[in-house]
């Protein structure tokens, strides 16, 4: 996993309490942490305005190749990711 995700995905914890719930950041007072997450996660300075929470999960998604059909799956595979992480315990490449 690429040292842009793991750091972006600490970031998210930090702003979410631990929740990794991507919605936690919506809203106007949050898009200069939405901004701050997207520039991580991309490895580059992004805009707020390319910074919103569909934008975030999608990156976040395609960054761990999370697949699925259903929208709750893709999300309940994604924080549970995040809680490995956050644990210590993720070792293995997603992406190979």
């Amino acid at each position: 996993m690429d040292s842009n995700v793991r750091e972006a995905i600490r970031i998210l914890g930090i702003n979410t309490a631990g929740r990794f719930d991507v919605w936690m950041l919506a809203g106007g007072p949050k898009a200069s942490c939405r901004a701050h997450v997207m520039s991580t996660l991309a490895g580059k300075r992004m805009p707020q305005s390319k910074s919103g929470v569909t934008a975030i999960r999608s990156a976040f998604y395609e960054a761990l190749a999370i697949t699925g059909e259903c929208e709750a799956h893709r999300e309940e595979q994604f924080r549970a990711i995040c809680r490995e992480l956050a644990q210590g315990q993720f070792g293995v490449d997603r992406k190979s």
